[in-house]
């Protein structure tokens, strides 16, 4: 109750009745079944079309090694087809599916494809140079030494050295070197050529796995390269002093040891130290200020100094330090990018020195050893991070490309290289060894190249079993096999295309009968007669699954003929149609079954006289009728309890049921009291309305179709006294017209007017 203590407005919220029960989907389907690749571990995948199949879990399959093959396809009892999964799933969008939940079955012995990295620095040629070019454009400069480092130039088709040189020069912001000696040959970056600076150790610093087993990921291929994170500014010390920016006032030789500058703010002797540096056109220099005099200053060089010819009106700018003297410290712009451990690359203009960042404070850094010389604020801090790209082409024809940047090697964060993959990466995962490290002149790199294939992916095709079908619960998100529907509550429709092992339908069953949401779609053993389908239709007695007969004629695209497909995968599509287009009360039968070959889509002929044997025994014919079709021509589940004998009826009490289910959890814990009852009664009693206004129950009225009572008469004092809080509801299904009677007698007119 609201409390009310002081005088004022007060807006209260009320309930204004009972709350409306939404109607769960009934043509969502969840399948098990080998596929080619894709996520086998944790939850079930949802896929909307066949191209996101395709994308997620590979294409279609091809068949196994005879021995595999015969195998399972000789077996009557616990044998399967599983190899044709991708076509099942292919014919259950065929035929309007729109929602499919897929989980992944692999051999308890299949292996992922795998490869290890070692320690080195490569960098790709990002620009095509000519013979006897001096300079060559690369992806990056991070780990070089910089003048004088000796680098190897090697093609990347087969790995042959092109050239050795010396780097005379570069520049970090192109990502450009100079070399001496000219290049001997061409090099081009559409082939894959690169520079490799120093060497590559034998140590191990990072292994790269495919996401799931199977020999799929022998086509997976990872680069691990350094990115630069940031390029920060130095920041001047305070110490330095005012900024001057100036110009020539009088043109100056080459070499000359002295220039003259006009008079500025900040241009002041008494204000400034003996010597400062400045930037004149593209050099840095070191000058001794003089006293201004007719409006201009002149700079004095060291003796020795050499430059070229400067012209009058030449922009020279004080150039600030950022450290001065030997020190572990450094001011930086935008220091917050930088983190305890980040690894950064220094740049003097002749020297590239990687240090380590101890701690950042405000806008002070301090590494962990004392920097290589003074640094300016015209310098750039270089953060140094990693760029993973992987790539994949599947066999049929679908491609995935990955790129993850602005990663870190090591660490536990969000942005640790390894946690990145594992929560982003579609195709791989990875394991940091011993040997890894910050430094970047050991990057991760494959041993030979810049890109590592994976390789001794195993699918084990010859150690699959039923058990790896059924599946085992280890838990919400780590069940597998056909246990693993469980962790998907929107499933309505369930099937193990391809699989007539009797373990196996079994427990497809007994899962269906345990959650009682969804139905299951039973598949025959392909070939048999029918004494054959009989025969296999007996052990089965269940109001939560239905079989059809026989297998249908499909086209394999990857095989390029014609192949025979189990029925569950066309029939979970049909059943997802009709629910859409007509409701779960229409029974999923006369209709048009797609995506079969020709007027030879059905494997066996199935005749009236065959039927007549098959429907009463609950087993649903497939049938070919001239001029309307393959059409699906019975409607029954397995039951011997004649109630629950139709599949429409089955499915829309599961309808109603999970429906009540999910709309009145509300219900839970609230007062159990007349009002309660009240809300209850009306509450169902709306469903109930909506439900018989859509054609799903019998009768003219609503009172004909249904009644709904929750008072006194259906709960005791020990209910309310035990917390229970009891709702009888009735409902009259519509049964389907399985048997239309047309009863014609032979009747004179004379007859009539007697």
């Amino acid at each position: 109750m609201a409390e009310y203590l002081s005088p004022g407005v007060y807006i209260e919220e009320i309930d204004a009745g009972p709350r409306p029960i939404a109607g769960v989907s009934t043509s969502t389907a969840g399948m098990v079944g080998v596929t080619a690749r894709g996520p086998y571990t944790g939850k079930p995948k949802l896929v909307t079309n066949f191209l996101e199949f395709q994308n997620t879990f590979g294409g279609f399959l091809p068949e196994p090694e005879t021995t595999v093959r015969d195998t399972w396809a000789n077996d009557p009892a616990e044998g399967g087809r599983w190899w044709l999964f991708p076509l099942a799933v292919k014919g259950f969008f065929d035929n309007g599916g729109q929602r499919l939940y897929i989980k992944r079955v692999a051999a308890a012995q299949a292996t992922p494809a795998s490869g290890a990295l070692v320690g080195g620095l490569v960098s790709a040629v990002a620009g095509d140079a000519a013979r006897g070019a001096t300079s060559v454009q690369l992806g990056h400069l991070i780990g070089f030494d910089g003048v004088g480092q000796q680098i190897r130039i090697v093609r990347g088709d087969d790995q042959q050295e092109i050239h050795t040189a010396t780097v005379t020069r570069y520049d970090m912001t192109a990502r450009r070197i100079t070399l001496d000696p000219a290049l001997p040959a061409e090099v081009r970056s559409a082939r894959g050529d690169y520079v490799q600076a120093g060497g590559r150790s034998d140590e191990e610093t990072l292994r790269l796995s495919a996401v799931s087993p199977g020999s799929w990921g022998g086509a997976v291929q990872v680069r691990v390269r350094p990115m630069v994170g940031a390029a920060l500014p130095v920041s001047p010390d305070p110490r330095e002093g005012a900024l001057f920016i100036s110009r020539l006032v009088t043109d100056a030789v080459a070499d000359s040891g002295t220039v003259e500058v006009a008079v500025v703010n900040g241009l002041d002797r008494d204000g400034l130290p003996d010597r400062v540096w400045a930037q004149i056109g593209t050099g840095r220099f070191e000058v001794e200020v003089g006293e201004p005099a007719d409006g201009k200053v002149t700079l004095t060089f060291p003796e020795g100094t050499t430059h070229p010819a400067w012209e009058t009106g030449l922009t020279v700018r004080r150039v600030r330090r950022g450290s001065i003297g030997t020190v572990p410290t450094l001011r930086v712009g935008g220091a917050s990018r930088l983190y305890p451990g980040a690894v950064v690359q220094l740049d003097d203009g002749t020297a590239l020195t990687a240090v380590k960042v101890d701690s950042v404070t405000d806008d002070v850094v301090t590494f962990d050893q004392d920097l290589p010389g003074e640094f300016f604020e015209t310098d750039r801090i270089h953060l140094i991070e990693a760029e993973v790209s992987t790539r994949f082409t599947d066999p049929g024809g679908a491609a995935v490309t990955e790129t993850f940047s602005n990663l870190r090697l090591t660490g536990d964060g969000p942005a640790n290289l390894a946690t990145a993959l594992e929560s982003r990466s579609q195709l791989v995962r990875a394991t940091p060894l011993p040997g890894l490290t910050t430094d970047p002149a050991r990057f991760p790199m494959p041993a030979v190249g810049s890109w590592l294939t994976l390789a001794d992916g195993d699918d084990a095709s010859g150690t699959l079993t039923v058990a790896d079908f059924v599946g085992t619960d280890g838990g919400s998100g780590r069940r597998t096999g056909i246990v693993a529907l469980e962790d998907i509550d929107e499933i309505a429709v369930c099937a193990v295309p391809g699989m007539w092992s009797g373990t196996v339908e079994s427990a497809l069953v007994t899962h269906c009968e345990l959650l009682r949401d969804r139905f299951a779609i039973l598949d025959p053993r392909d070939g048999l007669d029918i004494e054959g389908i009989q025969a296999f239709r007996e052990p089965f007695d269940t109001k939560y699954a239905a079989l059809y007969y026989p297998w249908l004629v499909t086209r394999d695209p990857s095989a390029n003929r014609d192949v025979e497909v189990p029925p569950s995968g066309h029939m979970a599509g049909i059943y997802a149609r009709v629910d859409v287009e007509r409701g779960v009360h229409k029974a999923p039968a006369n209709v048009v079954i797609r995506g079969i070959r020709g007027t030879d889509g059905i494997a066996q002929d199935i005749t009236k006289r065959h039927q007549d044997l098959l429907n009463p025994k609950g087993i649903n014919a497939l049938r070919f009728f001239p001029g309307l079709g393959h059409r699906v021509w019975g409607a029954r589940t397995l039951s011997s309890d004649s109630s629950w004998k139709y599949i429409n009826v089955r499915r829309l009490f599961l309808f109603l049921e999970e429906s009540i289910d999910e709309g009145t959890q509300w219900v839970v814990f609230e007062p159990n009291d007349e009002a309660l009852w009240a809300l209850v009664r009306q509450t169902v009693t709306n469903f109930l309305t909506t439900v018989w206004r859509s054609g799903a129950l019998a009768g003219t009225t609503a009172d004909e179709a249904f009644f709904v009572a929750c008072d006194r008469t259906t709960m005791t004092e020990d209910d309310l006294a035990n917390g229970r809080l009891i709702c009888v509801i009735g409902v009259a299904p519509v049964f389907p017209a399985e048997f239309v009677i047309f009863r014609i007698q032979q009747k004179t007119r004379e007859t009539q007017l007697a």
